[in-house]
């Protein structure tokens, strides 16, 4: 055998491969777009009410450990479920005492007690701070909310709010 007649067999056998490679590649990156696509289109709903352990999750009824309550004229909510609904992760540090929130928009650093909290490393002064009621982090509502790109509505005569995200 040859080096030019197995040159040109190695071609022939390999260029449909290719082919097909490169057609599975743009397929690929079609779905991919169309994925973000559909995550983009799809929404968050969330409902609280003020002194109440029910709260709703697109629908279902989550129970929550402690009930959203106001402090200084601002709705607190606990950490894990506002983090968990929009689909962020959080990490607790006990030494410092703060809350870090990653989502695919970046990261959101929270201390209690402290108005001071970080946005992708940013200092921003927070109206209310984070606290701890029945041993569970407590964060602002309309802060984490808008964070996450999510739109809040409040009803002050149920004292609901409803977020949109």
């Amino acid at each position: 055998m040859t080096k030019l007649f197995f040159d040109n067999w190695l071609q022939k056998t390999t260029q449909p491969l290719e082919q097909s490679i490169t057609q599975l590649q743009a397929q690929y990156a079609g779905l991919t777009k169309e994925i973000a696509q559909l995550r983009d289109a799809l929404t968050t709903e969330i409902k609280v009410v003020i002194g109440q352990k029910t709260a709703y999750l697109d629908g279902r009824t989550v129970s929550l450990d402690v009930a959203p309550l106001i402090t200084n004229d601002r709705t607190m909510v606990p950490v894990r479920f506002i983090g968990e609904a929009f689909g962020a992760s959080f990490a607790w540090d006990e030494a410092t005492r703060k809350v870090t929130y990653l989502s695919g928009e970046g990261k959101i650093e929270l201390y209690i007690g402290q108005k001071a909290a970080y946005i992708n490393g940013k200092k921003i002064t927070l109206d209310t701070a984070p606290l701890i009621v029945s041993g569970r982090t407590m964060v602002p509502l309309r802060f984490i909310s808008e964070q996450l790109h999510a739109l809040v509505e409040w009803d002050g005569q149920t004292r609901t709010v409803m977020i949109h995200g």
